[in-house]
């Protein structure tokens, strides 16, 4: 997958402490995701198979979100996810007294894991 130039620019423009983030879920996504094309798109890194939105992230002023753009997928993860989930494919990254940074992280890889066996 080729990098964009335009997730490289998002990422060094975000808020210093969200950066460290950022770059693990464009790694992880990367990882999962190897034949998908990342572009920047609606304002955020994009990351498509065969044209269709799979995964996506971004930072906001509540801290970074990331996108699992297969419901059926978060759906199977809702529980654990409580409130961390926020609309149908987005998921705030904000640890919490129920799910610390580190578990968030293990979810948002468990959760690619399950979307690259559907790209």
């Amino acid at each position: 997958m080729k990098k964009s130039k335009e997730v490289d620019a998002y990422i060094a423009g975000a808020p210093e402490e969200h950066q460290p983030l950022l770059k693990k879920l464009r790694l992880a996504v990367r990882k999962a995701l190897p034949s998908a094309e990342e572009t920047f798109e609606s304002k955020m890194p994009v990351y498509k198979v065969n044209g269709e939105w799979f995964s996506a992230f971004a930072w906001r002023a509540k801290g970074v979100m990331f996108y699992i753009c297969r419901i059926p997928v978060v759906d199977a993860f809702a529980e654990r996810l409580g409130k961390h989930r926020s609309g149908k494919s987005c998921i705030e990254m904000k640890p919490s007294k129920a799910l610390s940074a580190g578990e968030l992280e293990t979810l948002a890889n468990q959760m690619l894991a399950e979307l690259a066996k559907l790209a």
